[in-house]
């Protein structure tokens, strides 16, 4: 109980975070929301997640495992239609410049809003982990 309360405050951290630093990617601010997401988010990701990669195995061989990032999307798809509060849209990034280097402004779609949404999800959750790995040795 203990191991399924950690994972399921680290998806709520990590749902948290993202809603924070993507805009294409939001949530309601609201406990039921935020619970209900990380609780889903962690049962997707036990159960649902292995179901698609044994489907997914042989393009996933061909490709030398570089369509993992669909099964990530797939799940993030799924988190989204679930839960009623997550919504991931597509936006427009206004640009960037800092003492000579430039981003200029471009049109962020739907699914490469998706991509990277599924990005920063993974990113920080891998981010979180290793953290708590390296406090526990």
């Amino acid at each position: 109980m203990k191991v399924f309360l950690r994972h399921v405050l680290i998806n709520l951290l990590v749902i948290y975070l993202t809603d924070l630093f993507y805009p294409g990617f939001s949530i309601l601010h609201d406990t039921k929301t935020l619970l209900s997401a990380a609780v889903i988010w962690l049962l997707l990701n036990k159960i649902v997640k292995p179901i698609i990669k044994l489907l997914l195995l042989p393009i996933n061989l061909i490709t030398l495992n570089l369509f993992s990032w669909v099964i990530s999307l797939i799940t993030l798809f799924l988190l989204q239609t679930i839960v009623g509060g997550i919504s991931i849209s597509a936006y427009h990034f206004p640009g960037f410049s800092s003492q000579g280097f430039a981003i200029p402004a471009f049109y962020v779609g739907v699914l490469l809003s998706y991509i990277i949404a599924s990005c920063i999800l993974n990113l920080i959750h891998s981010f979180i982990l290793w953290l708590i790995r390296k406090d526990q040795e």
